[in-house]
């Protein structure tokens, strides 16, 4: 499905609070060789998405055994809370992240109702050099309409640089050329959604978040 949706890599980054981080490895390993065996062309790598209250539980090597980039420019996939009431926690958790040398991708902002595309909590994100990610599942409605329009708004706006599939099983698979119709209705140019999708994604990690931060806006 992954590949029919024109992906040729995908990161998995399974929930922190459901994993057994040791095991990470080993299992994508299994994935890969099962990917190999059936011919299927895509290239798989380990991570994982950290929420705010994983952080105080974790030491420097498991937070190194998920981040993603190059040597010296580290970085974890950090989920925004889907409660308002959680929103101070996990901005405290993102100073200690940050404190402990990662940069960090924050994922689907537009589902957390306390913050909003040009708020303070944003403003305060960005300010810290953190890169915004939205989920192709929020444009395509699937959390509603108001998270949709947050959605479109954090790309319009050219707040998000990444656009994530956040595919979970098949029964919510793969959805980025459906995200990117949505985009292409909302007046955003094929060229820059699709770098949302394939160049900023691949820069994030080829080079880590300072590239990815240079990259052209997407007005």
């Amino acid at each position: 499905m992954t590949v029919e949706d024109g992906t040729r890599l995908v990161t998995c980054t399974p929930h922190v609070r459901d994993t057994e981080l040791r095991e990470i490895p080993w299992r994508v390993d299994e994935l890969r060789a099962a990917l190999r065996e059936a011919r299927v062309p895509l290239e798989v790598r380990t991570g994982a998405e950290l929420a705010f209250d994983d952080v105080e539980d974790l030491d420097d090597d498991e937070l190194e055994s998920i981040a993603q980039g190059p040597p010296g420019s580290r970085w974890l996939l950090y989920e925004a809370p889907l409660q308002p009431e959680n929103v101070d926690a996990f901005l405290y958790a993102a100073e200690e992240l940050r404190d402990r040398g990662f940069g960090l991708l924050i994922g689907h902002p537009e589902r957390c109702p306390d913050i909003e595309p040009h708020g303070e909590e944003v403003a305060r994100l960005l300010a810290s050099g953190d890169v915004l990610q939205v989920n192709a599942t929020s444009l395509i409605g699937r959390h509603g309409p108001a998270t949709r329009d947050r959605a479109i708004e954090y790309i319009r706006s050219g707040l998000a640089r990444v656009i994530a599939s956040d595919a979970h099983r098949p029964r919510r698979g793969p959805s980025l050329n459906a995200a990117l119709a949505v985009l292409a209705d909302a007046g955003v140019s094929p060229a820059a959604a699709e770098r949302l999708v394939s160049q900023n994604p691949r820069t994030l990690l080829e080079c880590g978040l300072p590239a990815a931060l240079a990259t052209a806006s997407i007005t």
